[in-house]
C-alpha cells in the first residue's frame, strides 16, 4: 500500500510516542467498558513494527498491561512484520506476553525480491530466512503464526507455496493485490479473465490432495462458508467489519488497505486525543462497512454467492466514477475460485439420507 495511491505516510511520525500509546489504549478500555467488553485484539504492524526493537515494544506492552488490567481485561496481540529484526530477545518478550508474529513474504527469493527491498534496492529474502530459522526453532515456533503473501501471477505457484510450506508455517494468507478499477490489476485488462483463481487453484489442488495441515485462509474460509460457517476474515463473507486503525500520530482511521484507492480514502478527522470510538463508529464511512449486503452494488446483492464472497474486498471494489458499489475487480477469480472449491467440498461431504448439505448451497447467478 506504500507504493500505490495515498502518501499520507509521508507525513506521519515513525513510531507512536509514549503519549500516543496510552491514548489510544485509553479510548479503547473506555470503548470496550462502555458496551460491556472484557477482550481486544491489538494488531501491530507498520511500515514495520520491529523498527523500534525489544525494549519499544516491550514498554508497549507494559503500557497496554498498565491501562488493561490483565486480570479483568483479555487481550490477543499480534504483530505483521517483514521479519528482518526478528531475534532472540524479541521472540523471548513475545513468549512472555503469548503474542505472535507474521511474516511478510511473497515466495522464493527470485520472487520475493522484486518488490521487498530496502533503501538500498537490495533484496531481503536471505536476511529473512536467518530470522526464520530463529522463529521456527523449538523455542520460539509457539510465536510464529505464519505467512502473508501478496500474488504475483507471474510466479510460479506451486513453486511460491512449495518454498513457504519447507519452513512448515501454520498459516498461509494469500492477498490478492490491492487493485481496482482505476489501477487494474496486472493480468486483469479483460475483467472476465480468471487469471487469479487460476493461480490459487493450482495450490488448492494441491493443497487439498495431499490434506495439508496448513490453514490457507482463504481455503478455509470458503470451505467454512459453503458449509454453512462464518468467515473469519473481513475480505469475504457479510460479516461486519470490526477493524479501525491507529496511526502514529493518533490518528483513527479506516482500514489501512484502503490507502491502495486514492489519497486521503482512510482519513476521518479523528484523533484518540480528543475522540471517543462511540463517535467515531457514526461516522459515514465507518456505518457503511457495517452494511453488510445493503452497502454492495445491486449486482452483487442479485448475486446467490454473496454469503460468500462479500462481494469481494473493499479496495477492490473501487471505480472513480461510483465509489465502492461495485463487484469486486476480482468478480470473475472470485466465483471460479469458490465454484471449484464448493465442487471439492461437494464431493468429499458424503450425503446422508440423499441429503448432501453441500447440494443446498448457492450456485452463481449469470
Amino acid at each position: 500500500m506504500y507504493n500505490l495511491a495515498d502518501r499520507s505516510y509521508q507525513r506521519q511520525p515513525w513510531g507512536m510516542s509514549p503519549d500516543i500509546v496510552q491514548a489510544s489504549i485509553r479510548r479503547i478500555r473506555e470503548h470496550l467498558d462502555a458496551h460491556g467488553k472484557r477482550s481486544a485484539h491489538f494488531v501491530l504492524h507498520g511500515g514495520e513494527p520491529l523498527l523500534g526493537g525489544s525494549r519499544y515494544l516491550s514498554d508497549l506492552f507494559q503500557m497496554i498491561d498498565e491501562v488493561l488490567d490483565p486480570s479483568v481485561y483479555s487481550v490477543k496481540i499480534g504483530i505483521q512484520s517483514n521479519g528482518i529484526l526478528f531475534d532472540p530477545e524479541i521472540g523471548d518478550l513475545l513468549l512472555a506476553r503469548a503474542a505472535t508474529i507474521g511474516i511478510s513474504l511473497d515466495g522464493p527469493p527470485a520472487v520475493n525480491d522484486l518488490h521487498r527491498i530496502d533503501h538500498g534496492g537490495r533484496g531481503s529474502s536471505s536476511r529473512v530466512e536467518r530470522a526464520l530459522a530463529i522463529l521456527r526453532s523449538a523455542r520460539y515456533h509457539k510465536v510464529f503464526a505464519g505467512f502473508l503473501v501478496v500474488i504475483d501471477i507471474a510466479a510460479d505457484p506451486l513453486g511460491v507455496y512449495r518454498y513457504l510450506a519447507g519452513f512448515a508455517p501454520p498459516s498461509i494468507d494469500f492477498l490478492l493485490p490491492y487493485d481496482n478499477y482505476v489501477r487494474r490489476p496486472k493480468g486483469k485488462d479483460i475483467l472476465e479473465n480468471t487469471v487469479y483463481a487460476d493461480w490459487l487453484l493450482t495450490i488448492f489442488d494441491t493443497w487439498w490432495r495431499e490434506k495439508s495441515t496448513i490453514r490457507v485462509r482463504e481455503f478455509d474460509n470458503i470451505i467454512r462458508m459453503v458449509l454453512g460457517g462464518r468467515s473469519t476474515v473481513e475480505s469475504l463473507g457479510l460479516e461486519p467489519a470490526d477493524i479501525i486503525v491507529f496511526e502514529t500520530n493518533g490518528d483513527i482511521e479506516l482500514v489501512d488497505s484502503l490507502k491502495g484507492t486514492f489519497e486521503g480514502a482512510t482519513h476521518l478527522g479523528f484523533n484518540v486525543q480528543d475522540t471517543p470510538l462511540d463517535h467515531v463508529a457514526q461516522h459515514n464511512m465507518v456505518e457503511f462497512r457495517r452494511q453488510g449486503l445493503d452497502s454492495l452494488s445491486d449486482k452483487c446483492q442479485s448475486c446467490t454467492l454473496v454469503g460468500v464472497c462479500g462481494g469481494g474486498y473493499l479496495p477492490n471494489r473501487f471505480a472513480a466514477e461510483s465509489g465502492f458499489r461495485n463487484p469486486s475487480v476480482y468478480c470473475y477469480d472470485l466465483q471460479k475460485l469458490i465454484m471449484t472449491i464448493r465442487s471439492a467440498v461437494k464431493a468429499a461431504v458424503p450425503a446422508k439420507g440423499g441429503d448432501n448439505i453441500v447440494e443446498r448451497l448457492p450456485v452463481p447467478s449469470n
